[in-house]
């Protein structure tokens, strides 16, 4: 029988966190599944951690290929051809799922075509951040999609899609351009296709703990191994999805009580606009109005220059019609002394 979803986990160099992010996929209360460890130029600590876990469940394979360009996104194609189901999941190999994961996004996908968990993260003081976003909700969608700003709330850890939609959209994985998010380079091609239909679930069931962010980039292994064997503890708890639900909470309020001021001041900035705005409008009236009247001076002021035109043209053609006549020819030799006489006439006696 074929599995309902398919997990991709690729791998690389977290031979101590790797057991522990697979046994949280051991542990869904959805049991039919396969994992697709993808190798990507594996370390030898990796690789045998990967042997073990093969052999000690038949649902767990290997995909092993040397190491690729970047994060080996090109192989997660191979991946996704090599898996059995039509639901594609992913999971980085140092992060967890919480039980309710899969059939939470399985459900979600019947509808939808590319879904998420409540995407987030968790920092080294234990507090949670989210990335408040619907993919079922244009306005969530348009920046994720903008060119022109840097913005993503989709990952590669807690998301899935259709195996057929993939196949569609014609977007198959590829080396990631440099300064680009793997994640947010590919899901956003995919998102781009007319078919797309994207869901977010309620709650998270997918921690997040980014070696790129709050100084883990300068960890030792083991300092990581020891941050998610904590939260493992956590996820495989009864009450595991009750705390997260109880920290996320309380880590949207956190944040909600950051933004607070600063949606004050934003608020008060756009009303500051919106009284420019209204000036501006307001200056841009006058000038409309003062522009019309202008206008109709000068539609006055050109009619009046029409019809001076034509009294100059009337007057010039009379002129020449006298000037053409046989009696202005004939006085002519009179106009002449006429002339004469008057300006001798006008110079002083001597």
């Amino acid at each position: 029988m074929n599995p309902r979803a398919s997990i991709v986990i690729p791998c690389h160099d977290k031979a101590s966190t790797l057991p522990m992010t697979v046994d949280t996929i051991l542990r869904q209360s959805v049991q039919e599944f396969e994992v697709l460890l993808l190798g990507d130029g594996v370390t030898d600590a990796v690789r045998a951690v990967i042997e073990d876990l093969c052999r000690r469940d038949g649902r767990i394979r290997f995909l092993d290929f040397p190491k690729g360009p970047h994060h080996g996104e090109q192989y997660r194609h191979d991946a996704v051809m090599a898996a059995r189901s039509d639901a594609i999941f992913y999971l980085c190999d140092d992060d967890l799922l919480l039980p309710e994961h899969l059939a939470d996004l399985l459900t979600l996908l019947e509808d939808a075509t590319l879904v998420q968990s409540l995407n987030g993260y968790i920092r080294p003081d234990g507090s949670f951040r989210t990335y408040a976003a619907d993919l079922a909700d244009p306005i969530s969608v348009e920046p994720i999609l903008d060119e022109r700003v840097r913005f993503n709330s989709i990952s590669i850890t807690g998301t899935a899609h259709r195996r057929s939609f993939y196949l569609e959209a014609g977007e198959h994985w590829e080396t990631t351009p440099a300064g680009q998010w793997p994640d947010h380079h590919q899901f956003r091609r995919m998102m781009r296709h007319p078919s797309y239909r994207g869901a977010t679930s309620h709650r998270m069931t997918a921690l997040q703990l980014p070696t790129s962010s709050d100084g883990r980039d300068t960890w030792t292994e083991e300092q990581r191994r020891v941050e998610l064997a904590r939260w493992h503890a956590v996820v495989v708890a009864p009450d595991g999805q009750d705390v997260v639900d109880e920290l996320l909470f309380r880590g949207a309020m956190a944040e909600l009580a950051e933004v607070r001021p600063r949606l004050m001041r934003l608020e008060t900035h756009m009303a500051n606009l919106e009284a420019h705005i209204e000036m501006l409008d307001g200056e841009a009236a006058h000038r409309e109005a003062r522009l019309e009247t202008l206008e109709a001076t000068a539609d006055r002021l050109r009619g009046k220059v029409r019809r001076l035109t034509r009294r100059r043209a009337e007057l010039q053609a009379e002129l020449d019609a006298l000037r053409g006549s046989r009696s202005w020819r004939a006085t002519a030799p009179l106009r002449a002394w006429g002339g004469i006489l008057r300006r001798r006439a006008g110079r002083p006696s001597g």
